[in-house]
């Protein structure tokens, strides 16, 4: 049976619509992930109205992290749920379980970030109805969200009851993160739960407000109001006669004293106009009702699709979806005015990886911010900076100097969060312990490359004034305590590490580690002299902090004596790490064309899979797309061939770094193949691969893989340069992106490239051709 449908919408929602068109309550996860509904303040997971056995219902508001106990890490707590609905008919509980359904139809509007469902039930006794279920998460005010249902009885008259509420004994996964809180309902429709967060002691209110007609008019109800432990809610019974529609509003307000209006506030002063607030907003937009705060949203959405589509002229339909997708979850992921705050590796959409960020977020999902949103990115870095004193900690606590950033960051205040244990080894049974958060450091190296990608775009000097010299400066003077001399090679080294390629553990000299590193280190020397000669104020500001020219001589030193591993003269292949030629060959074919990751560890254990050439994503082609510049393209086609066939793609982040570099060099099919394949870790046809939630790398890594990739941008050597080449399936790409505070549409046809300027003036490199391009001007060129 086909779940999920990508071809249902029409006319003006061609290609905006992702639909489920069957229920299968074995795969409630999917869909409760992908059609998730946020607005950068909160994200509500797509579960069900009508309860079932196996779904996960969340709602998650950024920032709100808490500890179940002092052996746990801090997590992005389960808010409690407003979205179950227990309805009855005639006596009897509702569910899709029973009964027989025809005509199901559930969708995501990409458009609007409208989810609707509507379907045919006829009960076991026979009774027909029709249902329609639509629920928003508001662009317009990010504490709002609605819902409406309609039953319409088909066949008799029939006594229908809805219980609704807030239900606050949700967990993580069995963590319980908030207290029970203060309960009340008032004026027989409004509903009041306030509850705070164990450990963090963030307060949180959620309210919500009911509507009832029938036909259009104001329903007669009577109603049950029902207060239990952690549950608070209204159960409400409503005679319907046939052909007649009842109308069900459900509107929902939801607020937290970690909101960006109380930051910096006094405890009690926060605690007592949080809930004032919450109050009248709940009047006011229950006086709304569900249509208008629907279309205050839509004209929000509208706005953003104005400024940041990408249009694809393609024979396969499923491209233009998938990309608009992606958009989609990329706007709703992150909280664009709150520098206090990152993206989580599954942004707001379930439970996965706590909430925590990881280098996903300045390596796959900064690049479309810095060139679509440059004050989003701003707000992002930001965030790096506020993270610096945790990264010092952490050096400290490590045996290092400067700031070694955490590889799961959550709190500003935090330092790192990865949790020390995970799953069990398949062959000792014995739980495996979880080395990434104290031996993956590349992370450091990849926020100082973001600092600087976003300089290059925006020519922010007030931002790099603030923040970015310094989270490049004490990064680099991490890596100057990191390095190991070398005696036998005479260089230093970077021993014991993980690199991007999590399938390798405990190496040395890895070589995307290494080169990054390098970057850092020398972007750091250059700076220091920069600022010396260009910016003697803010070098003396500096100089104070880490003795400047001590700190340029130990760079000097480091850069010149590190060793970065280097295509072998024979097969211009770059060793992944030191031996890694030296590893063992297996036939990988099974687990290639598996559709589910990680299918390997059904046969090895981490121990294994470390003496075989396999990796989990491509650690050098990462490398490759990233330092653009850094070898030839007959090294890079080489490399690419070599590690492609030894990579299971079992990370979300691989498939579309390699639809990028196979698209540099030329190898079309290739780039499309992985294009696709990126697209479909989500949307694809493995319906529990997103259970815990979207996979929010890879939906930056659709985009890149798109407007970097087909659409040839890259920023090299502080320049920007276009060189599009779309994939045969591909007869026209537009996108738009911000070059230094300009504008450009780009079009791209297989034959000819056309740069619309609604900036100021700007250089591109196009081709091999540097050309200015006025404001208000384009330009043409064949390619």
């Amino acid at each position: 049976m086909t779940i999920m449908d990508y071809k249902r919408g029409s006319g003006e929602f061609l290609n905006w619509v992702v639909t489920e068109s069957a229920f299968d309550s074995r795969y409630l996860g999917k869909c409760e992930s992908i059609f998730c509904q946020g607005n950068g303040y909160m994200g509500l997971r797509a579960a069900l109205e009508e309860q079932y056995v196996g779904e996960t219902r969340g709602m998650f508001v950024t920032g709100t992290f808490n500890k179940f106990d002092d052996g746990e890490v801090s997590e992005l707590p389960n808010f409690p749920d407003i979205t179950k609905l227990m309805i009855s008919i005639g006596g009897h509980p509702f569910g899709m379980d029973r009964g027989t359904i025809k005509n199901y139809e559930r969708t995501l509007n990409l458009k609007n970030g409208e989810v609707t469902r509507s379907f045919h039930w006829t009960c076991d006794k026979g009774d027909e109805f029709e249902f329609r279920f639509r629920r928003m998460v508001s662009m317009e005010n990010e504490h709002v969200i609605a819902a409406a249902v309609e039953i319409t009885p088909v066949t008799e008259d029939i006594q229908i009851e809805i219980e609704s509420g807030i239900d606050g004994t949700v967990t993580n996964t069995g963590s319980q993160h908030f207290s029970e809180g203060a309960k009340r309902i008032y004026e027989n429709r409004f509903l009041e739960m306030i509850s705070e967060t164990t450990q963090s002691h963030v307060l949180a209110a959620v309210h919500a407000a009911h509507k009832i007609f029938t036909d259009g008019k104001p329903a007669e109800v009577t109603l049950l109001p029902i207060i239990d432990r952690r549950v608070i809610r209204i159960r409400y019974t409503v005679n319907v006669k046939k052909g007649s529609t009842l109308r069900f509003e459900k509107i929902s307000a939801v607020h937290t004293t970690r909101d960006l209006k109380y930051d910096g506030w006094k405890e009690d002063d926060a605690r007592e106009d949080m809930k004032l607030r919450a109050g009248q907003l709940l009047m006011d937009i229950c006086e709304k009702g569900y249509d208008r705060l629907l279309k205050e949203s839509e004209r929000k959405w509208e706005k953003v699709w104005n400024k940041q589509e990408v249009k694809i002229s393609s024979r396969n339909d499923f491209d233009q979806l998938a990309l608009r997708f992606a958009i989609y979850h990329l706007n709703i992921m992150v909280k664009k005015d709150d520098s206090r705050v990152g993206i989580g590796a599954k942004a707001l959409s379930g439970e996965g990886y706590k909430g925590h960020s990881f280098w996903d977020t300045e390596i796959f999902i900064l690049p479309y911010f810095m060139l679509t949103q440059s004050e989003t990115a701003r707000t992002l870095l930001e965030y790096r900076y506020k993270c610096l004193k945790g990264a010092r900690r952490k050096a400290i606590e490590n045996g290092y100097e400067g700031a070694m950033y955490p590889w799961e960051s959550a709190w500003i205040e935090d330092g790192e969060v990865t949790p020390l244990w995970g799953a069990a080894d398949v062959v000792t049974g014995e739980t495996l312990k979880i080395l990434t958060g104290l031996i993956e450091q590349h992370i450091t190296a990849d926020v100082a490359y973001a600092v600087w990608q976003y300089y290059i775009i925006s020519r922010d000097e007030d931002f790099m004034e603030r923040y970015g010299y310094e989270i490049i400066l004490d990064t680099a003077k991490f890596w100057t305590s990191r390095l190991e001399w070398d005696e036998e090679k005479g260089c230093y080294g970077i021993k014991d590490v993980i690199g991007p390629d999590e399938y390798k553990e405990h190496v040395d000299n890895n070589a995307y580690t290494n080169h990054l590193a390098f970057y850092n280190m020398k972007l750091a020397s250059k700076l220091i002299c920069e600022l010396k000669a260009e910016k003697p104020v803010v070098y003396t500001r500096f100089q104070e902090q880490f003795d400047l020219e001590e700190l340029g001589e130990r760079l000097t030193e480091c850069i010149h004596k590190l060793y970065c591993p280097l295509p072998e003269k024979e097969t211009g292949i770059i060793p992944q790490f030191d031996g890694f030629f030296d590893l063992k060959s297996i036939d990988l074919t099974k687990y290639k064309k598996s559709s589910v990751v990680g299918t390997i560890y059904n046969d090895y254990n981490m121990e294994q899979i470390n003496s075989f050439q396999v990796l989990k994503q491509g650690d050098v082609v990462v490398l490759l797309y990233l330092l653009d510049d850094l070898f030839s393209e007959e090294i890079k086609r080489k490399n690419y061939l070599y590690y492609e066939e030894r990579t299971l793609h079992d990370s979300s982040l691989s498939k579309a770094t390699h639809s990028v570099l196979a698209n540099d060099l030329g190898l079309k099919e290739e780039a499309y193949h992985f294009f696709e394949g990126a697209c479909c870790i989500d949307l694809g046809t493995e319906m529990k691969s997103s259970n815990s939630g979207i996979h929010s790398a890879s939906v930056g890594g659709i985009w890149q893989a798109a407007v970097m990739g087909f659409g040839g941008v890259r920023v090299t050597s502080g320049q920007l340069r276009i060189n599009p080449s779309l994939p045969e399936e591909w007869n026209e790409l537009e996108y738009r992106i911000v070059w230094r505070n300009s504008t450009l549409v780009v079009t791209v046809t297989r034959d000819e490239v056309k740069i619309l300027n609604q900036g100021k003036e700007v250089t591109v490199i196009v081709g091999k051709k540097e050309l200015l391009i006025s404001e208000g001007a384009a330009i043409v060129e064949s390619i």
